[in-house]
């Protein structure tokens, strides 16, 4: 502790933490001056006298343009997220949800696991593809499981009435019904993750894993499917499993969950995860349960910042 405030107490007597935040450091500093430097340089693209068609100057200008163009957000409505809606209601099969799955992982939805590519921790010189346990609306497990909580609970129940109300915004007719369905099998998955505890342990995560063996873990998922889909058929013989349990969970998730279930989640977390950049109604929404009431103009929305939301939710400490 001397130690420290020999370094730190010049910053800790000089330093005010900024009024819209709930805490404040070098890092945090860092992140803001260099959010700064970039928004000059996607400016400087969007008002560039001469842009090389094709070049990086013009696509960076067209897509922050594009981005800013409220007038045609509104007209599209959810027109950009059709062909991905279109994948989920066309579900008709169990056996489908792994292609989903992949797709979901490809485009950045959240979906029940992530698969990730990272230098080996055992081996540095090679990369490994990495299956991590995902899937959950809220920011961990404990949102779900402590039922004996009062601010959790609390939480959980404004989570289900967010889930309800995006699903109305994209015109969906059974949103309260679903909105119960959806947190019940985010539950479900919640129930067999690993805690924030277990995720640590290096070792603990490390379960290379030979592609043909995945189906003794999950035999209800169809891995051959999944990884054709993603790319990985014929590059890698295996992966590292984080959280083997988790799978053989989540093969009992998949196995109870009706089928009607699942779209209706997957719809779910495509509209959270590209809700920041739908029509105002559904910033609104996804902005007003993250971090509060709508404060400002959407333009400068801190939804649309590309910022991690969770890192500023009042009720989750980063």
């Amino acid at each position: 502790m001397i130690f420290f405030r020999y370094a730190q107490g010049n910053w800790l007597k000089s330093t005010e933490i900024p009024a819209d935040k709930s805490d404040w450091g070098t890092f945090m500093k860092a992140r803001e001056d260099v959010s700064q430097q970039l928004r000059g340089i996607v400016e400087e693209a969007v008002n560039a006298p001469h842009r090389a068609p094709g070049s990086d100057l013009q696509k960076i200008g067209d897509l922050y343009s594009s981005f800013m163009d409220e007038e045609k957000l509104e007209q599209l409505g959810l027109k950009p997220l059709e062909a991905e809606m279109a994948r989920v209601a066309a579900l008709s099969d169990k056996r489908q949800i792994p292609a989903l799955i992949a797709r979901f992982n490809q485009i950045g939805a959240n979906a029940p696991f992530v698969l990730s590519v990272h230098q080996d921790n055992k081996d540095a010189s090679r990369y490994v593809a990495d299956i991590n346990q995902s899937g959950l609306g809220m920011p961990n497990r404990d949102y779900y499981l402590k039922l004996d909580d009062p601010r959790t609970s609390e939480i959980r129940a404004k989570y289900q009435l967010h889930v309800e109300k995006m699903l109305s915004l994209a015109g969906h007719k059974d949103a309260a019904a679903d909105a119960r369905l959806i947190l019940a099998l985010e539950t479900a998955l919640a129930k067999v993750q690993w805690s924030a505890v277990e995720n640590r342990d290096p070792v603990k995560g490390y379960n290379m894993t030979v592609i043909a063996k995945l189906n003794e873990l999950t035999p209800a998922y169809d891995w051959q499917l999944y990884f054709s889909q993603t790319g990985i058929s014929g590059k890698a013989d295996s992966v590292n499993v984080s959280q083997p349990s988790y799978l053989q969970g989540l093969n009992e998730v998949l196995v109870n969950t009706p089928l009607a279930t699942w779209r209706a989640y997957f719809e779910w977390q495509l509209l959270n995860s590209f809700g920041a950049y739908l029509p105002a109604a559904f910033v609104i929404e996804s902005f007003a349960f993250k971090e509060g009431p709508y404060p400002v103009p959407r333009k400068i929305v801190v939804a649309r910042s590309g910022r991690s939301p969770w890192l500023t939710i009042p009720w989750v400490k980063a």
